[in-house]
């Protein structure tokens, strides 16, 4: 097909009649506005998805930073209550709980969007062939 395609634009190129009833014309016409709106949807998702990323991992580092001030607090507190107060190591359990289960969250939607970018990559490639 694709060679066909080619044949079709030298002759087009060169002012050659194109072979056939002109039909093969339209569906050239046709295929490479098909090809043309692809690309531009192609486009405007690998847009999207580079946006969600920054988004995703901005909200990330923010979620971290948070953490780290709860992990913070709750350290500071700790060494000043006295051993027999269990409360505060229930809170830095139960947060380093929620940490873990964010961290796997963002682990899985990164591989996700990898494998999005992966197919996208593939429907680029096939669709051009």
């Amino acid at each position: 097909m694709k060679l066909r395609v080619d044949g079709l634009e030298a002759c087009d190129r060169l002012g050659d009649a194109t072979p056939g009833d002109g039909g093969e014309r339209d569906l050239l016409r046709e295929v490479n506005d098909r090809a043309k709106r692809l690309e531009a949807q192609l486009a405007a998702m690998r847009s999207e998805t580079a946006a969600a990323r920054t988004e995703m991992i901005e909200q990330f580092a923010a979620v971290d930073l948070e953490v780290a001030a709860i992990r913070r607090e709750v350290n500071a507190r700790l060494v000043a209550a006295p051993a027999a107060d269990h409360i505060p190591t229930q809170i830095a359990d139960e947060f380093a709980s929620v940490r873990a289960e964010v961290a796997r969250e963002f682990n899985a939607i990164r591989s996700e969007l990898l494998d999005l970018g992966i197919k996208l990559d593939r429907l680029l490639k096939k669709d051009f062939m």
